[in-house]
């Protein structure tokens, strides 16, 4: 079937014509009636045959038909013809993802151990969900981030390159420091209940309770369900002491932030997930090659539909059709 991949260029295919209209009545040609009544100046033994080749000009530059035709093809260029094949498959195997990164207060307490440093929670799971980007071929990818609110950081996309470099941009600060874990399930429920029922999945990295936010664990776990969300819980961090910045001239505060790993499992089993404790690098990276082996599903994906792209052909006849109409230009012969 052919199709226009960008159509709205065609509706500037009469510009050409009305450019050239517009600068025809904007001249203001000599009346002929004033010609005719006028005396020569000079006398030509070949007047005849320069007022013949002085009409022939006229009626050439009446309409440049070349300059028009080419600048149409270029607006047909423009709107990338297409052939498109309907009749090849146009599924792939592949999940439509979610990660939602806690990014409040307590996700700065430093009990991971990357490269022989002290590692914040929350610089941990961005590293390890970056990783696990890497990992994925043709799954669709989305972002979320919360603390006090949730908001969709980044809608789901193929495009994994662009993914991985918003997640590197996420921080605490962005949303306060409370926890809304409610609210992201939520908001990943509704963000994705138009995609296929199979492969909805939402992997939520946090360290808390719910502290926050306007929906309340259980009625999130109910729109899970209801709209087929299996959700992933990982509790980053330790139960036991922890060093917690305070300041750039001040020593990291000792204490306990313990996670609610009754909370996250209850949200994990009664949608369909699992929960994972994650309390050094090495869990975390099992965590997600666990959930590198769940099983895909056929997913439609226009962007794969066949098709030959056939731009080249008026692009190439609108080149043509200028450099032809220069060359008459220039080879034009006036009185």
């Amino acid at each position: 079937m052919f199709d226009f991949a960008t159509p709205y260029w065609l509706l500037l295919l009469p510009l050409p014509y009305l450019l050239w209209q517009f600068t025809v009545h904007t001249k203001k040609p000599a009346s002929t009636t004033s010609r005719n009544h006028e005396v020569a100046a000079i006398r030509h033994s070949q007047a005849e045959l320069l007022i013949q080749l002085a009409n022939v000009s006229q009626k050439k530059s009446r309409l440049p038909w070349l300059w028009v035709l080419a600048c149409t093809l270029l607006f047909i260029t423009a709107a990338r013809p297409q052939w498109i094949h309907h009749d090849e498959p146009i599924k792939r195997l592949a999940h439509d993802i979610m990660l939602a990164v806690d990014i409040s207060g307590s996700m700065l307490a430093q009990d991971f151990v990357h490269e022989d440093e002290l590692t914040s929670r929350i610089d941990i799971s961005k590293l390890m969900a970056q990783q696990f980007l890497k990992q994925r071929n043709g799954d669709r990818v989305g972002l979320i981030a919360f603390a006090d609110d949730a908001f969709i950081f980044m809608p789901l996309t193929t495009d994994l390159a662009m993914a991985y470099d918003f997640l590197g941009e996420i921080h605490n600060g962005l949303a306060g420091e409370r926890t809304a874990l409610g609210d992201a399930i939520a908001l990943a429920a509704g963000h994705m209940k138009n995609r296929p029922a199979q492969s909805r999945i939402l992997i939520l990295l946090t360290d808390g309770s719910h502290t926050a936010g306007r929906v309340s664990p259980e009625s999130a776990i109910v729109l899970a369900q209801q709209y087929r969300l299996r959700i992933y819980t990982i509790g980053v961090g330790t139960n036991s002491m922890v060093a917690f910045p305070r300041g750039p001239q001040q020593q990291p505060l000792y204490t306990q932030l313990p996670l609610n790993e009754t909370l996250l499992q209850r949200i994990a089993i009664e949608t369909g997930g699992r929960y994972f404790h994650a309390n050094d690098t090495q869990t975390l990276q099992a965590i997600f090659n666990d959930i590198d082996q769940l099983e895909p599903t056929n997913i439609d994906d226009p962007t794969l539909i066949p098709r030959d792209e056939w731009f080249w052909l008026p692009l190439l006849l609108a080149l043509s059709l200028l450099l032809l109409n220069e060359r008459n230009r220039r080879q034009q012969v006036l009185p």
